[in-house]
């Protein structure tokens, strides 16, 4: 019988890696476009296992930079949401 190689043992780590890598560009682009801070979310779906519910959250958290235009646009009209 062989003794595994370690280098058999990066190569098998691959795969996980990569997965991590794609998460982790559709984490940055996802945080980017909802005005979240882009470094943290990028981080945070690098990291396996946490990185599939950090997506899950930045696919479902609203979009600030809307609210923040939709919040100038009110209170330019003078009205809030409570008014609405």
């Amino acid at each position: 019988m062989q003794p595994v190689a370690e280098s058999n043992a990066f190569i098998s780590l691959i795969p996980l890696l990569l997965a991590c890598v794609g998460i982790a560009f559709a984490g940055h682009y996802l945080a980017k476009d909802k005005g979240r801070p882009v470094i943290r979310w990028t981080i945070l779906c690098i990291i396996p296992i946490v990185n599939f519910y950090c997506l899950a959250y930045l696919v479902g958290c609203t979009n600030l930079r809307l609210e923040a235009k939709l919040d100038a646009i009110l209170k330019a009209q003078g009205q809030t949401l409570v008014n609405l």
